[in-house]
């Protein structure tokens, strides 16, 4: 069996804490890392993307502007076979929102990954639930599907997740918003086919870092393949 770290986090305004997010990742060293809000200026945003994943010892695979903000990257020995970016229709002046995703390969073993950050709108987000589950209907393998969902367990897009078969193996023992005192989980990790997870919610860091790494606490999963 093939054991895989995936961490999902929203790093506010492209990582603008600085030390204590760079201290987090490398901490966590997940093999998988999907990032809401990664940098996204409109000149030196690959660069910055790409910095920031340097910085922690990751490939960049994806995304940043063309993904409305959303990033993906692997650790070295994660194969990718293609990768998608998508910007999802924002009224003008909201934030970006987007999609990224990836056909990985894990030691000879298929896997999928969509990383989504989702609206502030509510009544958006069932349409971009539906965009983010139009990709990850592309992948093959196991699929995990990562983001900042702006919304509680309880709400319509967790649900229309769930009826398309994904899996929410956290609990309100991990709350994720905000980050100094969490009152809410609104990133979200799920998981559809057969990969058997091991954990799920807190990444191992100390929570005085986490608060001060960004306004999100993450998600890290460890699944089996």
């Amino acid at each position: 069996m093939t054991r895989v770290r995936v961490l999902t986090y929203n790093i506010l305004l492209g990582g603008r804490r600085g030390q204590p997010l760079l201290d987090v990742l490398r901490m966590v060293a997940p093999d998988v890392l999907l990032v809401n809000e990664a940098p996204k200026q409109p000149w030196g945003w690959k660069r910055h993307c790409r910095r920031l994943c340097d910085e922690v010892g990751l490939r960049y695979v994806d995304g940043g502007r063309p993904a409305g903000s959303n990033l993906l990257a692997c650790a070295p020995g994660v194969g990718v076979k293609h990768s998608t970016a998508i910007v999802l229709p924002q009224p003008r002046f909201q934030p970006r929102r987007g999609v990224v995703a990836a056909q990985l390969r894990v030691e000879g073993r298929l896997l999928g990954v969509v990383g989504v950050h989702l609206s502030l709108d509510r009544d958006r987000r069932p349409t971009e639930v539906r965009r983010a589950l139009d990709v990850a209907e592309t992948l093959r393998g196991p699929v995990l599907l990562a983001g900042d969902l702006n919304e509680v367990p309880t709400g319509p897009s967790w649900d229309l997740l769930r009826r398309a078969g994904f899996v929410d193996h956290g609990s309100g023992s991990w709350r994720t918003f905000p980050a100094d005192d969490p009152e809410r989980r609104i990133d979200a990790l799920l998981v559809r086919g057969a990969a058997r997870v091991l954990h799920h919610g807190s990444p191992g860091v100390p929570e005085d870092l986490l608060a001060q790494a960004s306004d999100h606490r993450p998600v890290l999963a460890e699944i089996e393949l």
